[in-house]
């Protein structure tokens, strides 16, 4: 297959593209695409766990991230590789400790009841943008502790244009060129401007002597006085990391369980206990059936027997994480059917369950996510009686490097 077929397959049709080499090709199979070139995927759960648990100086993960370095930066956890990726993730961990995430859940109920409050009635609408509305205002408040409204809604607002993934903004960082031309140059204002509010959020926050006390990210990532360009790199992480990815998978989670009357049930019967299983379940089953990101890649310095052969150093590595999710050799003949209780019973095989990657790599926010996807999906069902807008599934549309419903998860709000 031509390459440039494969990179509008990869870019735009990866849903369907990578099941039907799957079943082409059987759990490995190369492709060669723009702009990372030769890569080869696999969904053997064994070459997962090889992939996952590898040495980091050998697997690295930095190098398959590298589309983000223009917005993250060269100093952010997903972009570095060992050793310095080991410091990194050592020191960003306190913040996503259980303790300081349960004192989390309040801010994300406030915000979510505030949000809900803003919906329609009898009237069809978007789902999606509402849940980017919803997750940046959380995590804007979560890691920079911004509490004031009118700093809050320019700081938000600054964010939202850089942090949200477009294609204008992923070709900019392809190409670093395009900087001097329009309508890039506009990117580039708004990234900079981005930057001045979290450069003057840093000093305000080092300067406040009762930083110590506050449990907001930024205080805790200033122990130890890092210098200014290190938390910002840390900062946007966390915001791109906790912003677009949670909305989508929010409005995936709410999308799946809607159109499935005996799950909505269940979880409307749980909704007084605050760590109701099967809501959990849901949340996991979601993510299951739409991952929101399909690449988890690794890029060998070394050569590794893999997959019954030798892959050379520079190969890139895809853990497919379509088409292990949905592989009937692991979760049977109903592998493609929405069904919460199958987490109520034996945990899947380890690395058969990967939206959040694996191994020393594993999102920091994993936990983090998955309390505020509880948080909200409890809270609005307890504040609405929120339905689809039809009965027939939403298709699975790439937007970049997201997969999200095709028509941004359109739902109502019953009257009365």
């Amino acid at each position: 297959m031509p390459r440039a077929l494969q990179s509008v397959l990869i870019w735009t049709q990866r849903q369907w593209f990578v099941p039907a080499m799957h079943r082409r090709y059987g759990d490995t199979f190369t492709i060669n695409a723009e702009p990372t070139g030769y890569g080869v995927v696999l969904r053997d759960p064994a070459d997962l766990r090889t992939i996952f648990r590898g040495d980091p100086d050998v697997f690295h993960a930095g190098e398959g991230n590298a589309l983000l370095a223009p917005i993250v930066g060269r100093r952010s956890v997903l972009t570095m590789d060992a050793p310095e990726h080991v410091v990194e993730r050592r020191r960003m961990l306190p913040p996503f400790h259980g303790e300081r995430i349960a004192q989390a859940i309040e801010l994300m109920v406030e915000e979510t009841e505030r949000e809900v409050a803003r919906w329609p009635v009898d009237r069809d609408f978007e789902l999606l943008p509402r849940m980017q509305e919803l997750t940046l205002n959380i995590i804007v408040r979560v890691v920079l502790g911004v509490d004031e409204d009118d700093r809050a809604q320019a700081v938000g607002a600054a964010l939202r244009r850089v942090l949200t993934i477009r294609l204008r903004n992923m070709l900019l960082w392809l190409w670093p060129g395009l900087q001097r031309l329009r309508p890039w140059t506009k990117v580039v204002r708004d990234m900079d401007r981005a930057d001045e509010l979290l450069y003057a959020e840093i000093e305000r926050r080092r300067a406040d002597p009762g930083r110590a006390g506050r449990p907001d990210v930024l205080s805790m990532l200033l122990d130890g006085d890092p210098d200014p360009e290190l938390v910002r790199d840390e900062l946007v992480t966390l915001l791109v990391a906790g912003h677009e990815t949670t909305a989508v998978a929010l409005s995936w989670t709410f999308e799946r369980l809607l159109r499935h009357p005996g799950a909505l049930a269940k979880v409307r019967a749980g909704l007084d206990d605050p760590r109701d299983p099967y809501r959990a379940a849901v949340a996991k089953e979601a993510l299951r059936l739409r991952p929101v990101i399909l690449n988890n890649a690794r890029r060998l310095t070394r050569p590794v027997e893999l997959a019954g052969c030798v892959m050379p150093a520079g190969t890139l590595l895809i853990p497919s994480i379509i088409g292990i999710h949905t592989d009937p050799k692991i979760w049977g003949p109903n592998a493609a059917e929405f069904r919460p209780e199958r987490w109520l019973a034996d945990d899947p095989p380890t690395y058969a369950w990967i939206p959040f990657g694996g191994g020393a790599r594993r999102c920091l926010g994993a936990t983090f996510a998955l309390t505020e996807i509880d948080a909200v999906l409890r809270t609005v069902l307890r504040r609405i009686d929120l339905r689809a807008d039809r009965p027939r599934d939403e298709s699975r549309r790439m937007h970049h490097i997201t997969l999200v419903p095709s028509r941004g998860a359109r739902v109502r709000v019953a009257a009365g």
